[in-house]
């Protein structure tokens, strides 16, 4: 009989630690755990692409939330102007495109503590292009008007190259493709803005 409770007794112990392993293994997990760590940045961006066939330059900014070195989610901003031109010497009138876009940010991260590792950043958001004619005449400064203007939603997901300089500085070379709606500008194609763009990000924060 002795033997039988004994038995029982312990299958009761083993079934018992079985299942609080079971429960600790499916916890559910979650950003504001106590086991995450937490980060953020600041980046600062410079970049090239190409707008209505013509040199286009970018300037941008971030700021990120870093999850457990792994994700970030955060706030991303693009201004942009194309054709930059000048002549004192030559009448002249070009158009200039020229506008912004920002939304929400999401960036995973894969070997973030490796000096030299990868990010997909990908941005979701909206926007503004303006049709700028600006002229000169010889006699009279260079003179620019917005023309006409047109607001779009846009998509941009990218893929980066990270390098690790110091624990609080990284810079980041990437590539991404910028898919917006249907433009509707004078004298533009409706799609004028999709198309590959390149970027140097110089990130500060804590990582």
């Amino acid at each position: 009989m002795k033997k039988i409770v004994l038995f029982f007794t312990a299958i009761t112990i083993c079934l018992s630690s079985m299942a609080q392993e079971e429960k600790k293994n499916y916890e559910m997990q979650t950003l504001l755990g106590k086991n995450i760590s937490h980060g953020g940045y600041l980046g600062i961006s410079m970049g090239y692409s190409l707008i209505d066939h013509k040199n286009a330059f970018t300037t941008g900014g971030r700021v990120g939330w870093v999850i457990n070195h792994r994700l970030v989610m955060g706030l991303a901003g693009t201004g942009f102007v194309n054709d930059i031109y000048y002549s004192e010497t030559e009448t002249s009138n070009e158009k200039v495109l020229s506008g912004g876009y920002g939304g929400l940010l999401l960036e995973p991260v894969i070997g973030s503590r490796l000096p030299i590792h990868v990010s997909f950043p990908i941005i979701l958001g909206a926007g503004g292009i303006s049709y700028n004619k600006t002229y000169y005449d010889g006699a009279e400064p260079w003179e620019s008007y917005a023309y006409d203007e047109d607001a779009f939603a846009v998509v941009e997901p990218g893929v980066e190259i990270e390098l690790n300089m110091l624990k609080c500085f990284r810079i980041a070379a990437g590539v991404s493709y910028r898919y917006t709606s249907e433009i509707r500008l004078i004298n533009t194609r409706t799609d004028v803005l999709n198309g590959l763009a390149g970027s140097l990000t110089l990130k500060f924060g804590k990582f």
